[in-house]
């Protein structure tokens, strides 16, 4: 692996191109056999989608093994290509469809929702910006949890999916379990929606270079998706054209997480000389810094001893005249000093 994160074609280990090849195996093979059960246009931009996301973190993981949003790109990916197949096969009544191919056509909607806010939250390094947003996103997935939970166990969303087979399960007080949905499903929906914007809105306003790039990138798909949305329904009255276009949002977010990432710039900024005024060693563990590296995590990387290392980054911080006070974060400002020379 390059010290900027990717790899190259002659040092991937073969579990680093195991993962990316099983999430679009697995991705491609739910969407096929679910388009070998016919054309219907009302779930087609489920397997669209499906394809996006796991294509997209295929892709990254690939070129940035351990990603973490990429690894969330990925259970949204599958997930969908899970309902997708399930609702193409529950359609296709010409084949008899069992009670089963309905039922995985519905439950994982609310978990999509629920890990898609997990992903916006901590785009774009699969991390939460802040221990205020990490109760939010814990609260999220507990919500889409128990939503996925209740229609799993009654066939609350049935009819606005389109399924046309019976639930696997027969429970008692579906009437008040659908009142029950109506209160709290579709408004808790709305509320997952709301939340990407405050939050993408919130990590721009305090956001700068490398990140806010990628938010702006992120938000071109978004902005062309939703003209797309509104097309569509000014002139046919119908969503599906930007459901159809949907699929932009996860692949400027995977151009993003690979073409502008912090470790991109890095390595840039590394094969010109580093920082004027910094030995190539203290270049070398500022570049580990810069990609989150703890100190004992860079002496591993060197093989270096941790007593040898932390003299580096002190040396570092007195170089670059970064205060040493309980108000700033050195480490953060030195990677900025970093950015900056870009």
């Amino acid at each position: 692996m390059r010290h900027d994160g990717t790899v190259s074609a002659d040092q991937s280990r073969p579990a680093d191109l195991l993962t990316p090849l099983l999430v679009l195996g697995t991705v491609v093979a739910l969407v096929s056999t679910g388009f070998a059960h016919g054309f219907w246009p009302e779930n087609l931009h489920n397997g669209v989608l499906a394809l996006a996301f796991g294509g997209v973190a295929a892709w990254t993981l690939l070129v940035r093994p351990g990603q973490r949003e990429a690894a969330v790109f990925a259970v949204v990916g599958v997930l969908e290509a899970v309902l997708f197949l399930g609702r193409q096969i529950a359609h296709d009544t010409a084949h008899g469809a069992g009670s089963w191919w309905g039922w995985f056509g519905v439950w994982p909607l609310a978990l999509i929702l629920g890990v898609l806010t997990w992903a916006v939250l901590c785009f774009p390094e699969g991390t939460v910006p802040s221990r205020r947003w990490r109760w939010v996103t814990f609260g999220v997935l507990a919500l889409a949890a128990i939503l996925s939970l209740v229609s799993a166990l009654w066939p609350v969303e049935y009819a606005a999916a389109g399924i046309q087979t019976r639930s696997p399960f027969h429970l008692g007080g579906l009437h008040a379990v659908r009142q029950l949905w109506d209160t709290v499903a579709h408004p808790a929906y709305a509320l997952f929606q709301i939340i990407w914007v405050v939050a993408l809105l919130s990590r721009w306003r305090r956001a700068n270079g490398i990140l806010r790039s990628q938010l702006a990138l992120l938000g071109v798909g978004a902005g062309l998706a939703t003209t797309a949305l509104l097309v569509g329904l000014a002139i046919w009255s119908s969503p599906r054209l930007g459901l159809l276009a949907t699929p932009l949002v996860p692949i400027a977010a995977g151009w993003s997480m690979v073409s502008l990432s912090l470790s991109r710039v890095v390595q840039e900024t590394r094969a010109s000389g580093g920082l004027a005024g910094l030995s190539p060693r203290e270049n070398e563990v500022l570049d580990l810094m810069a990609q989150g590296l703890s100190n004992k995590a860079i002496s591993e990387e060197l093989h270096l001893s941790l007593k040898t290392v932390e003299p580096i980054v002190s040396a570092i911080f007195n170089k670059l005249r970064l205060p040493a006070d309980a108000t700033t974060n050195r480490r953060v400002l030195a990677v900025r000093a970093l950015l900056a020379a870009e």
